[in-house]
């Protein structure tokens, strides 16, 4: 009787940890890398936007015409 209980303890044991390994590992890996590739490609779409936009990549702002910029003359 102690045989068949280690034999169906252990039966459950493996499919557990093949079910496991094969199936749901897998699956969440294979989520994770598509969660990040969206990621990523809506981050490249945003920059794209902002370059069609118009918007500067970081760029000190530039004086307008006509702004007035004081100094003092040096002798």
């Amino acid at each position: 009787m102690m045989i068949i209980r280690v034999i169906f303890w252990t039966f459950i044991i493996v499919t557990a940890y093949r079910f496991l390994f094969r199936f749901v590992i897998p699956i969440f890996h294979a989520t994770k890398m598509a969660s990040d590739r969206v990621r990523q490609m809506q981050q490249q779409m945003n920059e794209m936007q902002d370059k069609a936009n118009g918007k500067p990549d970081n760029k000190p702002p530039q004086m307008k015409e006509g702004d007035y910029i004081e100094y003092e003359e040096v002798k």
